[in-house]
């Protein structure tokens, strides 16, 4: 069998992934992307991601002009005011806030991750292949590496990037005392377009504002919107319209086209109940789990819960990655959530993930234009990518005490 040859193999098609094939073929430098699902249908796709400025730089550097302003004219608006309020509705002052650590997000900018893939996937046709498991590498003696996929496929690479996310195959390999860590966190999300929240008399302070309800005992509720433009999509084709991939799932969670407040909340282990009992609950039981256990607040907010989409909520625990890791660069190099991966809070992820593209681009563009040896490149990629990346990461965690943890200490919170 004739394995076929590509200068980069991508294994992974998220937002980083896809971004640094953006960048590669920007420059001129062959690459393939290798996903293993036709479709992103994994629940954190449904969301928002707030943008920060890495991951504008990153995106500007990395895309062809013309997706780079799809991107921004596809971009969603979240609010520009923060608002604390306690769960009998009272305002709060924002004391003890003027601490917090430095914040770089670009407060109203809100991308529907959606959309992003689908700029994201513009102009790689022929590069991005689906079905494609990654089942292992195989490096050789001439410093090049093969990846071998489940179906019996592999292709030949000089160099394979791991972008594969937080359960990386290809890291596994790479790194194998590597684990990742159960924080202890349990999270529910849910969504409700904005026109339902009208019709149901959602109070403006829920859908206008960044709002914290901050309880005086119990943990907090986080509360913003996304709003999209659709005269500004029907600019540019399919981007920012629905997904055909996601048609055939019933409920609004995909929806892509559509403006909606979402909220956030975040327990201890064991606080809303069993992990092997709330794994099994669908999306309504959820929701009555949350409002049986936050029934005393103010029926302003419970109204907010009560009338979310089913099909928006679900039960997820937070982990994260231990940082601190080194190796000897090769042929194979990770990205994103496949090394630094990191808890929702202060939303790092996707845009440090989205910042590594774009110092692997500019490196791997420094060895094919300037001579500098592959090796080296991929080294000093490695060195600003860890530091970064698991700085990232410990911000992420140290944020997700400070919040889950304001009123009430958490059980057991590991030290990164």
């Amino acid at each position: 069998m004739t394995i076929p040859f590509v200068d980069v193999a991508i294994i992974g098609g998220g937002p980083g992934g896809l971004a640094l094939a953006q960048g590669l073929k920007k420059n001129g430098i062959e690459t393939a992307v290798f996903e293993r699902d036709p479709v992103r249908s994994d629940y954190v796709q449904g969301f928002r991601m707030r943008i920060r400025q890495r991951g504008l730089d990153a995106l500007k550097a990395n895309l062809p002009p013309h997706l780079y302003q799809t991107f921004l004219d596809t971009l969603g608006l979240a609010p520009t005011e923060n608002l604390i309020l306690d769960e009998r509705f009272n305002r709060l002052d924002d004391a003890g806030q003027a601490d917090r650590e430095p914040e770089d997000t670009h407060i109203e900018k809100s991308v529907s991750r959606i959309t992003l893939r689908q700029i994201l996937l513009s102009g790689l046709d022929g590069a991005f292949h689906t079905g494609k498991r990654f089942e292992r590498y195989e490096p050789l003696a001439d410093g090049t590496v093969i990846a071998h996929f489940s179906d019996g496929s592999a292709v030949h690479a000089n160099l394979l990037i791991g972008a594969d996310g937080a359960g990386s195959a290809i890291r596994r390999q790479l790194l194998p005392d590597l684990k990742s860590i159960d924080t202890g966190v349990r999270r529910l999300a849910g969504k409700i377009t904005l026109d339902a929240a009208a019709r149901h008399g959602i109070s403006p302070l829920l859908t206008e504002f960044n709002t914290n309800i901050r309880p005086r005992d119990g943990r907090g509720l986080m509360i913003t919107s996304h709003r999209v433009d659709p005269s500004a999509c029907a600019r540019h084709d399919l981007i920012g319209g629905e997904d055909p991939g996601h048609a055939g799932i019933t409920g609004f969670h995909f929806n892509n086209s559509t403006s909606y407040t979402w909220w956030n909340t975040a327990y201890d282990t064991d606080e809303l109940g069993p992990d092997e009992v709330l794994e099994t609950r669908d999306g309504a039981a959820l929701l009555e789990t949350l409002l049986q256990r936050i029934g005393h607040w103010d029926e302003r907010i419970l109204k907010l819960i009560r009338h979310s989409d089913p099909s928006t909520v679900a039960f997820l625990k937070v982990r994260s990655s231990t940082p601190g890791a080194v190796w000897q660069s090769g042929p194979v190099t990770l990205l994103g959530d496949a090394i630094h991966a990191m808890t929702y809070f202060r939303a790092l992820g996707g845009n440090t993930a989205l910042y590594d593209a774009g110092l692997l681009v500019c490196e791997l563009v420094a060895a094919r234009r300037h001579s500098k040896p592959l090796l080296a490149a991929v080294n000093d990629y490695e060195n600003v990518m860890r530091d970064h990346g698991y700085e990232a990461v410990r911000s992420s965690l140290s944020a997700m005490q400070r919040n889950v943890g304001a009123n009430r200490p958490l059980k057991a919170i590991p030290a990164l």
